[in-house]
């Protein structure tokens, strides 16, 4: 079962909720969420339906999940997903950057992670298309 899987059914479960009214409160056609549970990877946009239709807590849970499942399973062992919140406003950008960067918060220190991730991508195509996969889907449809 995938990770996403795992937790609507767990999310569908504590909180009372069905397979039909989630579908409902989010827009989507019958059986988004049935197939879904069937270890079906739902579209960016449905997917993105989805977590405005759940409370915050529940809509970080998932985006990890959705991520996870796109990850080349080697990586996984090794794999820490957090997600934040980015408000609107001049240093709210760089505020969550920032809180991302290794505790010295060096430029150098960046482009030395940038430089491993590089190499990294590089030398695997899965990696890459992974990576360029998660960053569409957080940035969105251009």
């Amino acid at each position: 079962m995938s990770y996403l899987a795992v937790q609507v059914t767990d999310y569908l479960q504590t909180s009372g909720v069905s397979a039909r009214q989630l579908e409902d409160t989010a827009g989507l056609p019958r059986m988004t969420v049935g197939n879904l549970l069937k270890d079906s990877h739902p579209r960016p946009e449905r997917f993105g339906q989805l977590l405005r239709a759940v409370d915050d807590a529940t809509a970080k849970r998932w985006l990890v999940a959705y991520l996870k499942d796109d990850c080349p399973p080697e990586y996984l062992p090794r794999l820490q997903i957090t997600i934040a919140a980015i408000e609107s406003g001049p240093d709210s950008v760089d505020e969550v950057v920032s809180a991302y960067l290794v505790p010295d918060h060096s430029p150098s220190a960046v482009q030395a992670a940038w430089s491993r991730l590089q190499a990294a991508i590089s030398a695997d195509t899965s990696l890459a298309r992974w990576f360029v996969k998660t960053v569409n889907l957080i940035l969105g449809p251009e």
